[in-house]
């Protein structure tokens, strides 16, 4: 039982860690079409954890190698194109925002390219376990109990621009989209000149 809580508390405080924001700015980006009424970013959470839970076993086993530098330089770009992708229905008139599970495929591909970013300190912690499987499984248990709390605050904020604030769906997306996606090109632009 001590393992478990060991590994969920490093998946809990990998989330929470206020120097990994570009993990809490995608949850943003990725919730922000979404009240407490409707459940359907369940499915895109899940979809994001699994993404990363399998990157970073092929990570930890030395399947996938790819620089630190590109995936450090991938994971702004997920938040802007995540943004971008509830951003540009908007600019065309009677067009709405596309939040449902055809999106699942993106936002699979998101977690592994996340997942990566966190597998060279991973790979270090794990170097004396002799099966990985438990210590991955209890890691993203925690994750997604943190990703639970930041999207219910997400959330919390979504449904209260809707009912107290009366901002309609597509202003609120852009209110809270369109920081992010400018913030996520000037992280992937500080990010690529280290390249």
């Amino acid at each position: 039982m001590e393992d478990f809580t060991f590994w969920l508390e490093m998946g809990l405080s990998h989330i929470l860690d206020w120097q990994g924001y570009d993990h809490m700015l995608f949850l943003l980006a990725l919730c922000c079409v979404f009240t407490f009424g409707d459940k359907r970013w369940i499915w895109l959470v899940s979809a994001f954890t699994i993404g990363h839970a399998i990157s970073l076993a092929l990570s930890v086993l030395n399947v996938i190698r790819l620089p630190s530098s590109w995936i450090e330089a991938m994971i702004p770009a997920t938040i802007a194109f995540s943004c971008i992708q509830h951003l540009w229905p908007l600019l065309k008139p009677g067009k709405h925002v596309l939040a449902d599970k055809s999106v699942l495929p993106t936002v699979l591909a998101f977690g592994l390219i996340h997942g990566l970013g966190f597998s060279n300190f991973l790979r270090s912690m794990l170097g004396s376990e002799s099966s990985i499987a438990f210590p991955l499984f209890s890691f993203h248990v925690g994750l997604e109990i943190g990703q639970i709390l930041i999207i219910l605050v997400v959330l919390s904020v979504t449904t209260a621009m809707d009912k107290f604030l009366n901002i309609n769906k597509n202003k609120r997306i852009a209110l809270l989209a369109s920081p992010v996606l400018l913030l996520s090109i000037w992280m992937l632009a500080a990010r690529l000149m280290t390249l």
